[in-house]
């Protein structure tokens, strides 16, 4: 059995989906193989999933087939690779029979179906995922574990209309069914069609979705997902007086925020998810966007432990990174004396045109040129002056617009042709009309027959005659 801090490290990592890297910490510490440390530890629900998994990859079956019939007491695992073993072993009609039985059952491990798709996709078996999963829904045995999984199959496809079921599974399972309709409102924001399909899930449902986080949560993604930022604040307010508020959510409402220019609202959320300790993948997000709220207050100290906060582990994203630059810019001002503040001022304006080139920040033009303002007026403030107007100019560039290109290219074209028909008058030589003539003079048979004396001497006097005309 392991340590606290062994098993510790050995679970982030297989929750990351390290398998690698936690094979070899195992080794060090002197075990064979990740599959041998895992069989030595208490056979709860995450070990014994975490085993099958890494003997599936293994591909030791024989040994897999050993450790899901030891282990009766987690059924849905246990007919879950069962599942999976039938495929492997192309037993397609064992497969169809043990489905129905599993799709009806909650599993333990949140991310299963998902593999469990994955690995029947391999198998060339998904196809009978899908008529189980249908069938299932049919005849309302299916649990919200694999509710969940069909939702999302059908919603990349953009079959919104799996919604229906929505009110019967809330009826039936309560609480579980946020499962589904979370599953539903993600694939809604990914696929940015927040404003087609939401306002009519929002109106029948919406009541029920505020009492459950991730409903509540996903709903927000899926608004901010869409741009639809208005709408994102709205269903978000007052998300950091919640006791359930996560840190994704806080980002999606902040990042409305700032595209609706409340910045200190902004501020104030980021600053709640900090005070709560609520770390999750965007941690580091809203410790930059807390900081930003901060400089632009001249709360120095606060300021710093905000920007202390961030651990370099998050996901890069760009809005909260350049927030994270422009804090810093004001932290060192305000660290300054006063007098020192405009040479700060010009300093900090090079360095973030060095930071936008360096990191090729893909920034909304708007929000993000609008925060480079407030913060270099953040430090005139600390300074006592007033900053230019030219000062404020940022290095953000436009985003691109394709069809304003192509418009600009049909232009030029229609530009240089109708210079071309100015110079190139009919009749005169060199004209379209003549080129026209020698082209169809190019176009003459190899094997034409010679011509005669006269025909060459009209030739030689058509130019003369095209001056004359």
């Amino acid at each position: 059995m392991a340590d606290d801090a062994t098993f510790a490290e050995v679970k982030r990592l297989l929750d990351d989906g390290r398998e690698r890297d936690a094979g070899a910490f195992v080794q060090r510490q002197g075990f064979d193989s990740l599959a041998a440390w895992l069989g030595h530890q208490p056979r709860d629900s995450w070990t014994l999933e975490m085993l099958c998994r890494e003997l599936w990859r293994q591909n030791d079956l024989e040994r897999l087939q050993e450790v899901i019939t030891e282990n009766g007491g987690h059924e849905a695992a246990r007919r879950g690779w069962q599942v999976l073993l039938h495929a492997r072993q192309g037993s397609m009609e064992a497969v169809e029979a043990c489905l129905p039985l599993l799709l009806s059952m909650q599993v333990s491990s949140e991310d299963f179906p998902a593999f469990l798709e994955r690995e029947l996709a391999s198998l060339k078996a998904l196809r009978r995922l899908d008529a189980a999963l249908e069938a299932a829904v049919a005849d309302d045995s299916i649990s919200m574990s694999f509710a969940a999984l069909h939702t999302r199959r059908l919603c990349l496809r953009k079959q919104w209309e799996v919604s229906r079921h929505f009110e019967k599974w809330i009826g039936r399972a309560g609480d579980a069914a946020a499962e589904p309709v979370a599953a539903f409102l993600e694939v809604v924001g990914d696929l940015h069609e927040a404003a087609a399909v939401l306002p009519e899930v929002i109106a029948k449902h919406g009541d029920w979705m505020k009492q459950h986080t991730m409903p509540f949560g996903k709903a927000g993604y899926a608004y901010a997902g869409s741009r639809l930022y208005a709408e994102t604040a709205a269903w978000l307010q007052g998300c950091e007086t919640r006791e359930d508020l996560q840190g994704w959510i806080a980002a999606n409402h902040i990042t409305a925020l700032w595209a609706l220019h409340r910045y200190e609202e902004a501020g104030k959320v980021a600053a709640e998810v900090l005070r709560r300790d609520l770390r999750d993948a965007t941690w580091d997000w809203n410790a930059a966007a807390a900081s930003f709220g901060h400089a632009l207050a001249g709360r120095a100290a606060e300021t710093q432990a905000a920007l202390d906060a961030i651990t370099g582990t998050s996901s890069k994203n760009a809005e909260f990174q350049w927030a994270a630059e422009l804090a810093r810019s004001v932290l060192r001002a305000l660290k300054l004396a006063r007098s020192e503040s405009k040479r700060v001022l010009n300093e900090e304006r090079q360095r973030l045109a060095m930071v936008l080139q360096k990191h090729s920040l893909k920034l909304d033009h708007g929000s993000a040129s609008e925060r480079y303002e407030l913060a270099l007026k953040a430090i005139a403030a600390h300074g006592g002056f007033h900053v230019r107007p030219w000062q404020l100019r940022s290095s953000i560039e436009r985003p691109s617009n394709p069809l304003r290109s192509w418009w600009v290219i049909g232009g030029l074209v229609l530009v240089i042709l109708a210079v071309l028909r100015g110079c190139l008058k009919p009749g005169e030589e060199g004209s379209l009309d003549f080129l026209n003539e020698q082209k169809e003079s190019e176009q003459l048979p190899m094997d034409a027959a010679p011509m005669s004396q006269e025909e060459i001497d009209k030739l030689l006097q058509k130019p003369q005659q095209l001056r004359n005309r």
